[in-house]
């Protein structure tokens, strides 16, 4: 197993935590709850309250991340100056590709910026208190999947999504397989399900889609992989039979090849070389090109065959303007490729910036950061071949959270080496719990 404590060249070394940042302890978490769950609390009032409006998600989403990003800045210490400067980086490319292309989109923004945001919302966050924040937003998670697998009916009476989707993200009715149910068009695709001993359309939970559920299962993966020893015996055996179930219910098979996968990327993580994490995006890239052009794959089909082919086909069509993420051209046919979403909005030297922030910024000074780094690179690297539904801030927000507070995590054992005899006797009992671990 190779030595941790690696310092890398994009993050500070540790320093303590700042004086009367514990006022802020349930505050971050509480961001984190709403930034997943915001989106049914919309459906809900939308069904049974008033019809809600675009602009009203937009207005709830950019709340939710500026007060995220001033929880951070109140607990600011110089461990967040790379995310700030990424996000500066991130917002001046915007306003001269807006300029340049006469056509400004803050869309193009918000979905990257998500990334250092809740990053450094992760690391203004307390670390003893991550387990019991996960899973207090897994078991809401998990009690909404029980009410839509028990009583479907009550789950589409309760959230009404078809007619959410319609009202908020401009969505056409003859655009749902199945436009007699209030479920989310790929809930009741017609192909045959993944897991053929259910029959049921596939479920969603909070998130109101199958593809974010599965999304979620992935990042609840790595997070059992990387931190089973803070969880303990009864967290790890609740979080992973309650994450299998989800996983079957929202017949995800990319999110059930992408855990199966990830378990053995953390299993393998601390003997692989520093900083190696960065290489699984342009392996699983080579791999997948190899693939369509050895196996003949061709694009057209709406399953992982057809969505490679079709990443492979777009990727080899771009030109300097889509490699400088100075063109439209192909932005639609992109969302259907991660890899090429990132380079048509940020710009091919972008993209290795979010990715080189991603995979060789991080620290290395655990094991659970060590295996976390690894385990969320690969799930990202997977994902973006095929979606860029892995920038949601459904699960995003969820994935970037835990990733700053495992940063920040050696920084709260520094300070706690300098406590006084009087504090440690506080913070014993909590740090003995294997679920504040």
């Amino acid at each position: 197993m190779r030595p941790t404590g690696e310092t890398s060249l994009l993050v500070y070394p540790a320093t303590p935590l700042p004086r009367g940042a514990a006022g802020f302890e349930l505050a971050p978490a509480l961001v984190l709850i709403g930034s997943v769950g915001f989106n049914a609390g919309l459906a809900f009032f939308n069904a049974h309250i008033a019809p809600v409006p675009t602009a009203l998600v937009i207005v709830t989403e950019a709340a939710l991340v500026s007060t995220a990003m001033g929880l951070a800045l109140l607990a600011w210490r110089p461990q967040m100056a790379p995310s700030l400067a990424l996000m500066a980086a991130l917002a001046l490319f915007a306003v001269f590709r807006g300029l340049l292309m006469a056509a400004p989109d803050p869309k193009l923004l918000r979905d990257v910026i998500l990334i250092p945001t809740f990053m450094m919302l992760g690391m203004a966050s307390d670390d003893r208190q991550l387990a019991r924040t996960v899973i207090a937003l897994h078991t809401i998670v998990f009690a909404v999947f029980l009410l839509e697998a028990l009583a479907p009916q009550a789950y589409s009476d309760l959230l009404r999504i078809q007619d959410y989707y319609i009202k908020t993200r401009g969505n056409k009715l003859d655009e749902f397989y199945n436009t007699n149910s209030e479920l989310f068009i790929s809930a009741t695709r017609p192909n045959e399900r993944f897991f053929s001993f259910v029959d049921a359309p596939r479920m969603s939970s909070i998130f109101l889609e199958p593809v974010s559920l599965g999304n979620y299962c992935s990042i609840v993966t790595v997070f059992v992989c990387s931190c089973f020893r803070r969880l303990g015996t009864a967290g790890v055996a609740y979080l992973t039979l309650t994450t299998a179930a989800m996983l079957v219910g929202c017949d995800g098979r990319l999110a059930t090849a992408t855990c199966a996968l990830i378990i053995v990327a953390c299993i393998i993580a601390t003997w692989l070389p520093p900083r190696s994490a960065v290489l699984y995006l342009p392996a699983t890239l080579a791999f997948v090109f190899a693939l369509v052009i050895g196996a003949d794959l061709k694009p057209g089909s709406d399953d992982f065959p057809g969505r490679l082919a079709h990443t492979v086909k777009l990727l080899m069509s771009y030109d300097v303007p889509e490699i400088l993420g100075l063109s439209n051209e192909f932005i639609f046919k992109a969302m259907d490729s991660g890899v090429a979403y990132l380079i048509t909005t940020q710009s091919l030297p972008g993209l290795l910036l979010i990715w080189a922030y991603i995979g060789w910024g991080a620290r290395e000074d655990t094991a659970e950061q060590v295996r976390f780094t690894h385990g969320l690179s690969l799930y990202l690297a997977l994902s973006m071949m095929v979606s860029y539904s892995f920038l949601t801030i459904k699960t995003g927000a969820l994935l970037w959270f835990i990733q700053g507070t495992l940063q920040a995590a050696s920084l709260r054992s520094v300070n706690r080496r300098f406590l006084n005899a009087d504090e440690r006797k506080i913070l014993a009992p909590r740090e003995d719990s294997s679920w504040a671990r």
